[in-house]
């Protein structure tokens, strides 16, 4: 299927207006860039939001080794994992996968930084927390928010397909 160059040029757009809209609110940013695919989608956090797509027959759940393809395609891919509490959702980056890891972060007021492992999609990612692998503007990757392969191997990962089916009226 080729590549429809205005599709990615959409979801980059949508993606970089929602980092710089909500830097901190993932929910808040994640929806934003799923309303510019349907204008009706309400706000939810981000356990509801992740419970909502679930049962929708318009997301598909997607495996790990796909969602750089699809972003490059322009497909909108949502991830996330529900936490008690808050939980947190991204949404994958158009552009190449790239090593998840290599940024510093502070651990007990000395600084660190986090080592390089595996390729990973790029993300959009935004987070009222002060982890710094959960802030992308597709310069990190899907892996980074949770920077840790158990709470990673608990994310789910979802592609809209268009057209959405329409709401049924009572």
């Amino acid at each position: 299927m080729p590549v429809n160059p205005n599709d990615q040029i959409k979801l980059k757009k949508a993606c970089d207006q929602a980092y710089d809209m909500f830097p901190g609110s993932c929910s808040h940013a994640v929806w934003h860039i799923i309303s510019q695919y349907i204008p009706t989608q309400n706000w939810m956090d981000a356990n509801a939001l992740m419970a909502h797509i679930k049962g929708q027959k318009h997301w598909k759940q997607v495996q790990l080794a796909e969602l750089g393809r699809l972003a490059r395609e322009g497909c909108l891919v949502v991830g996330g994992k529900t936490e008690s509490g808050n939980g947190h959702v991204i949404a994958a980056y158009p552009g190449p996968d790239r090593p998840a890891g290599g940024y510093a972060y502070t651990k007990d007021g000395k600084q660190e930084t986090l080592r390089t492992r595996g390729s990973y999609a790029a993300a959009l990612s935004t987070s009222l927390g002060a982890w710094p692998g959960a802030k992308s503007k597709g310069d990190k990757t899907v892996w980074d928010p949770w920077a840790n392969d158990a709470k990673f191997g608990q994310v789910t990962f979802w592609k809209l397909e268009l057209p959405v089916p329409p709401v049924a009226s009572n």
